[in-house]
């Protein structure tokens, strides 16, 4: 049996495969036309039918109307008959009438009979009626000139002979009637036959419509929808990155798009795959870079905490001359170096997106001021003024520690670069929905060939062979950081004037707490506390930091210091002494500084009075918004500004009146 049916399966497949390879615009041709045929031939059976269903109706009418006409005939030979024996009855010409009307109608009668009729039988009869006809209209013309009064032997039998022709071809005429009256209920018969059939046929059509546009909606659905649906579907997945398996099953147009989407999934796919690898890559080189960053800083600012503190001490301690003079150049040169690592760690942190904005609503005109007072001491070095004009209330969203380091930075280097005795103007002012900052010295500005190299790292644009120190680094920081706030930053092309603008905010700018008012409230502890010795512990487990803090408490009488160097040393010295003060660094030898800070706040016991100050190389901004949410009196990166620190030890442990 499958023997059998092979060759129509192979058929079947062969027709399917021709069928598929067919170009859409070919199968739509196809489709459109499948039911426009159906339909075409549906009416032109339609139009056949109704075309027959005309003719027997015409053949009715004729058939219909030669009935009449032999209707008619008989009636006028009637009528003629009845006139001329009326006449002779009475002598009466005027019953001649009937007669003469026959006579004159007749020949067209017979005409129209002869022309009508199809059936040969009836024109044998018309053929034997017509001499009979025109015999009976002599034997009547004789007898309607009949003068005498009475009737003799000849007019006898003239009467005689017209009345049997009369018979006769009133037999004849009603033979044709009946005749005729057999075919008419025939073409009747037919007439109905062919609605009916003109109705099935109509009924027929509009099934094949149907079934033809049907079989052309699923031909449509089967061969071009469903396959669209899957390759929508497959896009889908495509989208998301999902591989696909698309086996192209034609060579027509959908075919050929399922072949290109395959083909791009696989390109996807490895792509994909490439990408995450570098992604993967790029993620691990950053956290390597990010990890190194962070060591270099805190390996660096370890022995600058020392270098810096010890030249500021022996800044302050020396008498004028060479040797404070070299104490100063050490602690400048220091501080230029601290500089330039926190400008790397800051690009480092932008570039990976870790730096953190602590956006909120400024009162611009405040925070101008706040720049202008830090770097107006620096006027006197070069004789140079700074002129100030900001409009009335300024506003911007924007993190304040970021955006005044960057007005530091601008208005820094219009000191630094413009020439000696002239003037600095530093404006703010609204301009398009923005706030703008502009900061102009009186130099040339920068040549249009220089621009492109304006915010590079490390590139001075020829100032490094100058005396002038810089890193190159403030512009490329200033920059990122005016970008990472939503701002703009850039350089006039005519003159020496830098420029930035914030979008301005209409919210009124809350006013920022003073960060000395965290240390008030362990002030006041402090300074409740009796007169005498102070004790101070320092947790730190380098010697060179631990010499620093020796040496700058050294100056203060009336504290003791104490030194621990691990989490463990510390925990002894609090069991058995309770500090006024716990001096502590993070990284320790046996943990973290931040464990022992918990440990001192879960204690029940008056060690969670105590004021912690934390001394840490540790300078990243999570790390310090941590510790001081925990409530510590300050937070010192390192290397320490030993002013600052003295400034608050005071502070926190006055120096009782004698």
């Amino acid at each position: 049996m499958n023997r059998a049916f092979n060759p129509l399966q192979q058929l079947t497949s062969r027709m399917n495969r021709l069928w598929q390879d067919l170009s859409l615009t070919t199968k739509g041709i196809v489709l459109n036309a499948l039911p426009l045929t159906v339909l075409l031939a549906s009416l032109a059976l339609i139009f056949e039918s109704e075309q027959q269903a005309a003719l027997l109706e015409r053949r009715v009418q004729n058939a219909l109307q030669i009935q009449q006409d032999i209707q008619t005939l008989q009636t006028l030979l009637l009528e003629a008959s009845t006139g001329v024996r009326d006449f002779l009855l009475t002598g009466n010409r005027q019953f001649l009438s009937g007669y003469e009307s026959a006579k004159q109608s007749m020949p067209n009668l017979l005409n129209s009979l002869e022309h009508n009729l199809d059936d040969q039988s009836q024109q044998h009869l018309l053929q034997v009626i017509h001499p009979l006809v025109a015999k009976n209209l002599d034997d009547l013309a004789v007898l309607a000139s009949h003068r005498q009064k009475e009737a003799d032997e000849a007019l006898i039998r003239k009467f005689s002979s017209q009345g049997n022709a009369l018979n006769q071809l009133r037999s004849h005429l009603n033979k044709m009637s009946l005749r005729e009256s057999a075919i008419v209920n025939q073409d009747k018969k037919e007439v109905i036959y062919e609605r009916k059939r003109n109705l099935r046929i109509t009924l027929m059509a509009v099934i094949a419509g149907v079934v033809g546009s049907l079989i052309g909606v699923w031909l449509f659905t089967q061969t071009i929808v469903t396959r669209v649906k899957t390759i929508r579907d497959s896009a889908n997945h495509l989208v998301k990155g999902e591989p696909l398996a698309l086996p192209s099953i034609s060579r027509d147009e959908l075919g050929q798009l399922t072949s290109e989407l395959e083909h791009a999934s696989r390109l996807l796919t490895q792509s994909a795959q490439e990408a995450h690898l570098a992604k993967v890559e790029a993620e691990e080189a950053s956290a390597a870079k990010s990890n190194f960053l962070s060591r270099t800083s805190h390996e660096l600012r370890t022995p600058l905490n020392a270098i810096l503190g010890f030249a500021q001490i022996l800044e302050n301690d020396l008498p004028e001359g060479r040797q404070k003079d070299s104490a100063a150049l050490i602690h400048n040169a220091g501080q230029h170096l601290l500089k330039l690592i926190n400008e790397v760690l800051d690009i480092s942190r932008i570039e990976s997106g870790d730096i953190g904005m602590s956006m909120e609503v400024l009162a611009l005109n405040q925070l101008l001021e706040e720049a202008y007072h830090y770097l107006k001491p620096l006027e006197k070095v070069r004789d140079m003024t700074i002129v100030t004009q900001f409009e009335d209330d300024l506003f911007v969203r924007a993190d304040r520690q970021r955006l005044l380091q960057v007005i530091l930075n601008l208005l820094a280097n219009a000191l630094k670069y413009g020439p000696d005795s002239t003037k600095v103007r530093f404006h703010a002012y609204r301009q398009q929905g923005k706030v703008r900052v502009d900061i102009e010295d009186a130099g040339k500005g920068i040549p249009a060939q220089l621009r492109s190299r304006l915010f590079t790292p490390f590139d001075r644009l020829g100032a490094e062979r100058t005396v002038i120190e810089g890193t190159g680094l403030g512009l490329v920081l200033s920059k990122q950081l005016i970008d990472a706030m939503g701002g703009e930053i850039g350089v006039a092309e005519d003159k020496s004037l830098f420029w930035f603008s914030l979008p301005e905010t209409l919210e009124i700018a809350a006013i920022r707490p003073d960060t000395t008012a965290q240390a008030a409230v362990p002030i006041i502890r402090a300074a409740a506390k009796s007169a005498g010795k102070r004790h101070v512990l320092y947790v730190e487990d380098n010697q060179s930091n631990q010499a620093l803090i020796e040496a700058m408490m050294s100056k203060h009488r009336h504290l003791k210091l104490h030194l621990a160097a691990s989490v463990q040393e510390s925990l002894v010295w609090l069991r058995d002494m309770q500090p006024d003060l716990l001096l502590l660094d993070l990284n320790l030898p046996d943990g973290s500084g931040e464990s022992l800070i918990h440990h001192i706040q879960s204690s029940r016991t008056q060690l969670q009075q105590m004021p912690i100050i934390v001394l840490s190389a540790d300078a990243l901004p999570e790390t310090i918004q941590r510790l001081n949410a925990l409530g510590i009196a300050h937070y010192f990166t390192k290397p320490i500004n030993v002013a600052a620190f003295n400034q608050l030890l005071l502070k926190l442990l006055p120096e009782s009146p004698l």
